[in-house]
């Protein structure tokens, strides 16, 4: 076996190879051309769906934004297998995709100059971030056909949901997509990130309370949701997910609710509402769109001292490691503490919020403190109206945040 699989890689080599020599005289031809038609080569991550989704909406939203500037003929491949195979169908819909582009986006990159005749991935350029507001100025570009929205309402109609305004959708990272991805990897690191959906008990029976349906959205999990109710739909365990139908419930959905995982950027890139909870590191919060966040809770082992949010911020890292080294424990928010951010940000959405003296000046002073560390424009640049810490939160953890 390694024998055979040593030379599989030498012939994708060769092929690589004999690819890119072949390309090379046709990318002369197209610089030769440039003055008259500008053709770039690019590609799309598509391993990853919170990249891959966001890096597609952003292209298309600059390049809505550029109509009637300097026009381009862009030539697009994917790295790697799709993580979602909806979002791949829609992006060849509008944009020119063939993997045979690798070979001319590679060789592109052999002759002087070829950055100019490249189209780089957000994911590369922002870490995926809408530091500019461009999804703030423009509509949505990726969009369903009429027979993709008959089937979803199909769907809708075999579970019962009669009201597609009402639905929420509900993301709650663990440890079970990253495990089946059967990679060489150890993946421990992101431990911290992961939460148990029976922390989301409270909340999903709240919301069902008030009429909505919450669908438990992932492609794998580790738990059953386990509510007993028709409205709370468990549809990651059930047979009838699918690619699509995970695109489609995450693009519209009144809101969502999100640990902070790829399948959020759904979400994000069809400028749905979404509330974070159990989100770190806090600096790295989205701000570009209309979104509440509620971290977990951070605290030095040594005294049980919680951390402010400055100390917070100094310790924003992407690694479980980074935390146990440095003598931070992690703590995840209680039922209560979640169902606090998501019902707020439900009264919010449906304007039956009732804001309270000090809210106004908390928020100021959350973004405040924010905006003073030297990191800050790291993470963020442009800052939605609507971007907010949870208001409770902020007012539970006041005395130790702004110390």
């Amino acid at each position: 076996m390694p024998t055979q699989l040593k030379l599989v890689g030498i012939a994708r080599r060769l092929v690589l190879l004999l690819g890119v020599l072949c390309a090379l005289p046709i990318v002369v031809i197209c610089r030769t051309i440039s003055p008259w038609l500008c053709i770039r080569f690019g590609y799309f991550t598509a391993d990853r769906i919170g990249h891959f989704a966001f890096d597609l909406e952003y292209y298309l939203s600059e390049r809505y934004e550029s109509e009637g500037h300097q026009q381009f003929l862009d030539l697009f491949f994917l790295k790697r297998e799709p993580a979602n195979h909806q979002l791949a169908l829609m992006a060849r819909r509008q944009l020119r995709i063939n993997p045979l582009v690798e070979f001319l986006f590679r060789a592109n990159a052999l002759v002087p100059g070829g950055a100019k005749f490249e189209v780089i991935p957000s994911r590369e350029t922002t870490a995926s971030r809408d530091k500019d507001g461009v999804f703030y100025r423009t509509p949505v570009q990726l969009a369903f056909t009429d027979e993709e929205n008959d089937r979803a309402k199909e769907y809708l109609e075999e579970v019962g949901c009669d009201d597609p305004r009402k639905i929420v959708c509900l993301v709650a990272r663990d440890n079970a997509y990253l495990n089946s991805l059967k990679l060489k990897r150890d993946w421990s690191y992101h431990s911290f990130r992961d939460t148990k959906i029976a922390d989301y008990r409270d909340v999903v029976q709240a919301l069902v309370s008030r009429g909505y349906w919450v669908f438990r959205m992932g492609k794998q999990v580790n738990d059953p949701l386990d509510i007993d109710h028709p409205q709370a739909i468990d549809y990651a365990c059930s047979q009838q997910r699918s690619d699509f139908l995970d695109v489609w419930l995450m693009a519209n959905s009144f809101f969502s609710i999100s640990t902070g995982l790829g399948l959020d950027s759904v979400s994000d890139i069809f400028r749905r509402p979404q509330v974070f909870v159990n989100y770190l590191p806090l600096m790295d919060m989205e701000a570009w769109g209309r979104y509440l966040t509620v971290p977990k809770i951070l605290s030095w082992a040594d005294t049980g001292r919680h951390l402010s949010l400055s100390e917070q911020i100094g310790h924003s890292s992407l690694n479980a490691y980074h935390y146990k080294e440095h003598g931070i424990e992690i703590r995840d928010l209680s039922q209560t503490e979640i169902s606090d951010a998501v019902l707020e940000f439900e009264a919010r959405l449906t304007g039956k919020w009732q804001p309270s003296e000090d809210e106004a000046d908390l928020h100021e002073r959350f973004w405040k403190t924010m905006k003073a560390h030297p990191d800050f424009s790291k993470y963020h640049g442009w800052i939605h109206p609507d971007a907010r810490a949870g208001t409770q939160y902020l007012k539970d953890a006041q005395k130790y945040l702004f110390a």
